[in-house]
């Protein structure tokens, strides 16, 4: 017989039916199991929450420069195509009358 997650959620149910009709060392021991367990997960739950903030904030960067990259080369095509103007007509600098 396997142990599946299933198996163990039944069973885990079916023991905290029972917690009412439980002695109350058992229960005291069966409380100190549970915290004993929330107690020794929480530093993977923390570290695991705190990787996948760091993958976010990763993914967040990434996209942001994505994004930038693809306006600096949709400015430097429009640069690009604009006209250049034609030479302004030369304005002959007024000379002193001798």
């Amino acid at each position: 017989m396997t142990i599946t997650r299933h198996t163990a959620a039944c069973a885990l149910r079916a023991l905290l039916g029972y917690a009412d009709r439980l002695h109350p060392a058992a229960l005291l021991v069966l409380v100190l199991v549970l915290a004993g367990l929330a107690q020794t997960a929480a530093p993977y739950v923390v570290t695991l929450f705190t990787a996948l903030v760091t993958l976010v904030k990763a993914g967040a960067f990434v996209a942001g420069a994505l994004i930038l990259g693809r306006l600096a080369v949709r400015l430097a095509a429009m640069v690009r195509s604009i006209p250049t103007a034609p030479p302004a007509p030369s304005i002959p600098t007024p000379r002193p009358v001798p």
